[in-house]
């Protein structure tokens, strides 16, 4: 986007200038033709001035005499009306030009006249004499437009760059979005639909999860209490036998309906909070032990990782970055030394996760503990997706247990 908009605007400078530029030369020609159509006409007093002087002293007025009156780029024309017209011109002068198209200046003089021209070309000749350093001028304003435009460009399209991130984290499955603050509309537009998308779906998982865990207690409750009522009638001594064989049968049919409602509840546990999102526990734990490593470089601190169990497991990236966010930054903040992170698939689909550091910060903290804000947090983030985090020492680590979904 940076590109583009950086193109556009050098785009749009240059043709500016070159409409600027276009007008300017016409305004300019006709300005140089006004004022050598002033030259030619003192030109045209002088030599008539300088003709008169000649003929009142007897000197003859031929050719030889009026080329020393011309200029390089004139022409030069004597008509004494008696006799044929004299022309002369200098040695720059084109020639094969139509002298009518002459800016020209005529003066009387005794007994005739002087007509003094000048080639058009001239004027063109001015205007394109410097071609060369306006061509250097567009180029630099070419090049400061790009710069300009550069930085107007990167100011423009940051809030979309983070809106594009944003977008991102939450098609991964992340709700806690980093939305810019800006007051282009079309901007805020976005971020508004993203917040209101990245809500909605936090309060379905929320909802989901609230389901599972009402429909395993309305279901398997009275479920288990029918299995017992059922095994106890199965077991006495006092009914038929007719009976007690309905009630093994029945027993049975139970246990398949305990079997299926747990399936049902495992389903919405398990099913994919964005689908198409998920990644591999080993890829999952190798994209973010590399992000932490590098953060923790810049502190020359250590991070190693290391991930057991089922490696083909695959998970929604967004909440398990989420929760890691917040246990690491507590970790590297109120810990010392390297920081250890075990990534582990266990039976079932659940993703466990280990996080420890070597040593603990002795630094005393004042007001509110921060540690303590940042653990509930992330207790809130995991109780919603139906985990939880034990652990109260980065010392001693943290654990996170987090269904597959």
């Amino acid at each position: 986007m940076r590109e583009r908009l950086t193109l556009a605007f050098v785009v749009l400078s240059v043709f500016l200038l070159l409409g600027a530029g276009v007008l300017r030369s016409f305004i300019l020609r006709d300005l140089i033709r006004e004022e050598e159509s002033a030259h030619v006409r003192q030109d045209a007093a002088l030599v008539a001035v300088i003709v008169s002087d000649r003929q009142a002293s007897g000197g003859p007025i031929d050719a030889a005499y009026l080329r020393g009156l011309v200029g390089p780029d004139s022409r030069l024309v004597f008509d004494p009306h008696t006799a044929a017209p004299i022309e002369v011109h200098g040695e720059r002068y084109d020639t094969s030009n139509d002298p009518s198209d002459d800016l020209a200046s005529m003066a009387e003089v005794s007994g005739g006249d002087v007509t003094v021209s000048q080639s058009p070309e001239v004027v063109k000749d001015i205007i394109y004499r410097d071609i060369w350093s306006v061509v250097v001028l567009f180029v630099l304003i070419a090049m400061v437009a790009g710069l300009i435009g550069f930085f107007i460009s990167r100011w423009l399209s940051a809030p979309f760059r983070k809106l594009a991130a944003a977008a991102a984290s939450l098609g991964r499955g992340r709700f806690d979005l980093d939305l810019p603050h800006t007051r282009i509309p079309e901007a805020r537009a976005i971020a508004l639909a993203l917040a209101t998308s990245a809500s909605q779906l936090e309060d379905r998982l929320r909802r989901e999860r609230d389901f599972a865990e009402h429909a395993s207690h309305v279901l398997r409750t009275p479920i288990t209490g029918l299995r017992l009522e059922l095994e106890d009638l199965a077991q006495r001594e006092d009914v038929p036998d007719d009976v007690r064989a309905a009630a093994v049968r029945c027993v049975e049919s139970v246990d398949s309906m305990n079997a299926v409602a747990s399936d049902l509840v495992d389903m919405a546990r398990s099913g994919s909070l964005v689908a198409g999102a998920e990644l591999p526990l080993v890829d999952l734990a190798t994209q973010l032990a590399q992000r932490w490593a590098d953060r923790l470089a810049a502190r020359d601190r250590t991070l190693t990782a290391s991930a057991e169990g089922d490696l083909d497991l695959t998970y929604t990236p967004g909440p398990v970055e989420h929760v890691l966010d917040l246990v690491l930054a507590e970790v590297v903040r109120h810990g010392t030394g390297g920081v250890r992170i075990v990534f582990s698939g266990q039976e079932g689909g659940h993703l466990r996760v280990r996080v420890a550091s070597d040593g603990r910060s002795t630094a005393a903290r004042n007001g509110r503990s921060e540690h303590g804000d940042r653990l509930e947090e992330a207790r809130t983030v995991v109780a919603a997706l139906g985990g939880r985090i034990t652990g109260e020492d980065p010392a001693s680590g943290f654990e996170v247990l987090l269904p597959r979904r």
